[in-house]
Formats: C-alpha cells, sequence, structure tokens
C-alpha cells in the first residue's frame, strides 16, 4: 500500500462528485480519479450542510481506515459527530506525514461540513505521533484521541491550554511507560481528559473506549441534558462490558474514571457508584489486583535497570554484560510462554520485552548518527540481535562490525545464526559491509552453503 500523497484539489472536486451515504460507513472514497487511494468516512444520520459538526480525523497507522472508522462508529452516534480516516499508511517520515494529514484536513473542511472549533485529531502508533504533532502546529484542534503513542510539546503546551488529550494505553504495548509517564504530565497541566489503559496486544481499543473518549472531549457544562445522559449510559454499559469480559482490572478503572469525568455534569450518579462497588467486591478483580500488586515493584525496578544499563553498557561497549542481558531476555521470554505464568506477570514481561526492544533500536540510531567507535556500534547490534532474535539487520550489522574488528570466529557466529533464523537473500549476505575479505573465506562459503544449499566462492 502507498503512502499517501494528498492532492487538495483533487480530492475536493472527486468528492463532489460522489453521493455519500449517511449513517454508515462509507469504507472507499477515491482520493483521485483512478486511483486505488481511498478514505473511510461516517456522516451522521440527520447530516445537513447547512449545519456544522464536530469531526474526528483518524489517521490508522497501516492504513485501515475503514476498520478504524467502524470503531468509532458508537462514539459518532452518541455526539452526532463526522468520522474520517485515510485508507493509508501513514509515513514514517514525520515531516511527510505533517504535509500530509494537513492536506488531507484541508481536504475534508472544503468539502464537509467541518465544525471549525470541534476537530479532533485520533490515530493509533505512528498515527498518533501524527495526530499529536499536528495539533501543535496549529490552533484550531479541539482534542487529541491519541492510541499506544503520543508527542507532546510541554513548551507549547505552556503557551496554550486550548488542545485537550486523551490516552488510550495498551496494557501490552511498547509505548506503556512512556504513555504512563506522559498522562502524568498532560494530566498536571490541566489539558488531559481521559487516560485509560486497555488490555491486549490490538491495534484500535474497543469501540466503548473510543465512545468514552469522544465524550469526555466534547462534554461541556451546556451538553443537553438527553444527550448528557446518553453519554453516561453508554459509559456505563461500557463499564458493564468489560466486567463480564472478564476484565476486571480495566472494569475497575474505566468505572472509576466515570466519577471524576460525571460529577457536578449528571445529578444523581448511585448507578456509578453500584458498578464501581460490584467490581471492587468481586473475587475476580481482588485476585488480579493482587497479581498485579506482586509484580509491580519488580517490573518497575527492572524497566529502570534496563535503561540504565542500556546506557552505560553501549556507551563502554561492555560485552562481559551480555551475558546479564541474555538471561534476563531469557526469564521474559519464559514468563510470556509459560502457561504457569499468571497473567500479570505474562502481561509484565510483554511490556518489558517491547520496551527494551523500542529502547534499543532507538539507541542504536543514536549511535549511527553520533561519532561511534566501532565496538560501541558491535556491542549495540548484538544486544538488538538478543532482545530480538529475529531483527536481521542487528545480525547483518553485527557480522559487519565483528569483520572490521578482526574478530573472524564471532562475524562466522552472527551469520550461521543469521541463517538458523530463516534468513535466505543469498546475495545480500556477499554484499555485507566490511567483509570483502572475509566473504572469500571458505569456513565463511561452507556456512552458506550448508543452510543455502550454494556458495559463491569454494
Amino acid at each position: 500500500m502507498r503512502y499517501f500523497i494528498l492532492f487538495l484539489f483533487s480530492i475536493t472536486t472527486l468528492c463532489a462528485q460522489q453521493s455519500i451515504s449517511q449513517g454508515v460507513v462509507v469504507p472507499a472514497v477515491q482520493l483521485v480519479p483512478g486511483s486505488d487511494d481511498s478514505f473511510a468516512i461516517y456522516l451522521p444520520r440527520d447530516y445537513d450542510e447547512s449545519k456544522t459538526y464536530s469531526t474526528v480525523f483518524m489517521f490508522e497507522e497501516s492504513g485501515k481506515g475503514a476498520v478504524a472508522v467502524q470503531h468509532f462508529t458508537i462514539a459518532a452516534e452518541l455526539t452526532g459527530s463526522i468520522i474520517v480516516a485515510p485508507n493509508l499508511v501513514v509515513s514514517d517520515t514525520l515531516n511527510v506525514g505533517l504535509r500530509q494529514s494537513a492536506a488531507f484536513i484541508n481536504a475534508i473542511y472544503e468539502r464537509f461540513s467541518v465544525d471549525k472549533t470541534r476537530m479532533i485529531l485520533a490515530g493509533n502508533g505512528r498515527g498518533a505521533l501524527l495526530a499529536s504533532s499536528s495539533a501543535h502546529l496549529t490552533g484550531d484542534i479541539w482534542g487529541v484521541i491519541a492510541m499506544d503513542d503520543a508527542y507532546v510539546d510541554l513548551s507549547l503546551l505552556n503557551a496554550s491550554k486550548k488542545t485537550k488529550f486523551v490516552i488510550l494505553n495498551s496494557d501490552e504495548g511498547s509505548n506503556y511507560y512512556k504513555l504512563n509517564t506522559l498522562g502524568a504530565l498532560l494530566k498536571g497541566k490541566g489539558v488531559l481528559e481521559g487516560f485509560h489503559i486497555y488490555e491486549g496486544p490490538e491495534e484500535l481499543p474497543q469501540s466503548g473506549y473510543l465512545a468514552s473518549a469522544l465524550t469526555s472531549l466534547l462534554l461541556q457544562p451546556n451538553t443537553p441534558p438527553e444527550q448528557l445522559q446518553a453519554y453516561y449510559e453508554s459509559d456505563l454499559a461500557f463499564g458493564d462490558l468489560l466486567y463480564k469480559q472478564r476484565k476486571p482490572l480495566a472494569a475497575h478503572s474505566f468505572a472509576n474514571s466515570l466519577k471524576s469525568k460525571y460529577k457536578g455534569q449528571v445529578k444523581d450518579i448511585s448507578l456509578q457508584k453500584d458498578l464501581f462497588k460490584k467490581i471492587r467486591s468481586s473475587k475476580s478483580y481482588k485476585v488480579q489486583r493482587n497479581q498485579r500488586s506482586a509484580v509491580r515493584e519488580s517490573e518497575i525496578l527492572l524497566a529502570e535497570d534496563f535503561s540504565y544499563y542500556l546506557d552505560e553498557d553501549v556507551n563502554n561497549a561492555y560485552f562481559d554484560n551480555l551475558g546479564w542481558w541474555n538471561y534476563q531476555m531469557g526469564e521474559l521470554d519464559a514468563k510470556i510462554d509459560s502457561t504457569a505464568s499468571h497473567d500479570q506477570e505474562r502481561k509484565a514481561a510483554i511490556r518489558l520485552k517491547k520496551y527494551i526492544r523500542g529502547a534499543t533500536e532507538a539507541k542504536y540510531r543514536e549511535m549511527n548518527m553520533a561519532s561511534t567507535k566501532i565496538a560501541q556500534l558491535l556491542f549495540v547490534n548484538v544486544l538488538r540481535s538478543l532482545v530480538n532474535p529475529k531483527n536481521s539487520d542487528a545480525f547483518i550489522q553485527a557480522i559487519s562490525y565483528s569483520a572490521l574488528e578482526g574478530d573472524t570466529n564471532a562475524a562466522l557466529f552472527y551469520l550461521e545464526e543469521l541463517l538458523k533464523m530463516g534468513f535466505t537473500d543469498y546475495d545480500a549476505l556477499y554484499e555485507i559491509e566490511g567483509t570483502t575479505a572475509l566473504r572469500i573465506d571458505e569456513e565463511y562459503n561452507a556456512i552458506i552453503k550448508a543452510y543455502l544449499g550454494d556458495s559463491k566462492f569454494h
């Protein structure tokens, strides 16, 4: 799927020619004539071009715009909002993405009855980075719904507190710790309207979370009583659903958040209190709460150790510490894979594994941009291979820097490990930087032949 390039005039002209149904998700509206690139849209049932509507611009990182809009339909029905999302992959390059998102937003604004004072940007992963970054660059964004990642410039927040944020954080996400910290910072700045931790590795949270996020952003003192009651009842129903789905920790946290959301808005919040009490007194909640408490301290300490030793070991190329890293990864893998491991311990291991993978990749990029010794580059790539044994680039770089260091045995070891994981790019093995002499070595070619059935030399 191509990275999207949006042309304001073309998309506006095309949309004007298309009839778009109301009250249903339209999965694909062409961006330009004759193109496979498209966006998905939901228009309210009572959509009227003479009125304006709050609008969510959703950037789904892998380009599944229609799926994302479908997830927002409950939110759209509750709030009478327009939901729109490109069916196009979000660019890895932020500057490119920012230009594309600005063009897309402008195009939709030109074509549909968007309330300029109630524009909300949403996204997951890279899409969340794009949405939150875009919000900093304009004064017209009412709110941001960030899922599994976010970017916040605190200096810009100090200058303007108009834009509000809701953060949805996966309890198995690679940015779990980052978003917990960011949520606390945004709360301190008075711009956090909601923070929810949802269960599982899914790309998008359940629709109830998205509905609650949107209503949190749009809830105002002058919200009509009927609409306010609808928001409240929807949130209560979703909290109860989480409990029935055997997600007591998520249900407890969600039900608890409703107190501050509706206090002073809804006269009688006894139903919230009843739901919260039911969840808190349940056996399943108490069991999972105790399990979480048991692993929380050790998880935090290990995350801190990872952060400290990553910098220390890479900067000093402490190869003797690789054994410690290998042991820690083995321990985490055992907890992730073991059926004997309780759920909270398994989730903590998943979070830690994803965290150190992301942190190691960030350190690798940092080292590549700096004036770095070969030993440091070799170490960080060996570490990359330990924290993610399926990272073929890490093994290739380890072969390269081992050869440059003159350590033939190490280079041959990483070559065999690379082939063991199923690497089959025959030509690439003879193009690794720094291996001019090594690639004609008899043993190097023998290893390649043993796994791929052929070699260039010997």
